[in-house]
């Protein structure tokens, strides 16, 4: 377990380097997170990564924030991984921890894909790079191509 106050300084050293483009590095520090890690860490990075997004989410008009869009594309086309993303976000936002939970153990508990909650994390670090990138990702990037 790494616990809260060792975890923060790693959360924002990971959205440095997503926000820069480095995925390398990023990639560096999240395996250290889940390699070191436990569920309850890897939880942690996800609010805590939520969190940093919360500012540009509610700065955005209503009813045109890039998760109403992204939330609209019917499920039997969404990438379940960029779903839990955007469903993760959207509990972020309402201040529902109880959704954000369920939602973090539906992945974490996935029989079908052992490697769900890895890309389901990755998926959420995407979507709130891009937001603090400035670039608003619309319904489009939940599509399978």
């Amino acid at each position: 377990m790494i616990g809260p106050p060792a975890l923060a300084p790693l959360v924002d050293d990971l959205l440095d380097h997503l926000v820069a483009g480095d995925v390398v590095q990023a990639a560096a520090v999240l395996d250290h997170v889940v390699g070191l890690g436990d569920d309850a860490d890897v939880y942690g990075l996800c609010v805590a990564a939520a969190d940093e997004a919360l500012p540009v989410l509610q700065a955005l008009p209503p009813r045109e924030g890039p998760l109403r869009r992204l939330l609209v594309v019917p499920a039997e086309r969404a990438d379940p991984h960029r779903l839990f993303a955007a469903r993760f976000l959207a509990a972020a936002e309402r201040g529902d921890r109880a959704a954000a939970v369920a939602l973090f153990r539906a992945a974490a508990e996935a029989e079908a894909a052992p490697q769900a909650l890895t890309e389901s994390v990755c998926a959420l670090l995407a979507l709130v790079s891009a937001l603090l990138r400035g670039t608003h990702p619309n319904s489009t990037d939940l599509e399978r191509t």
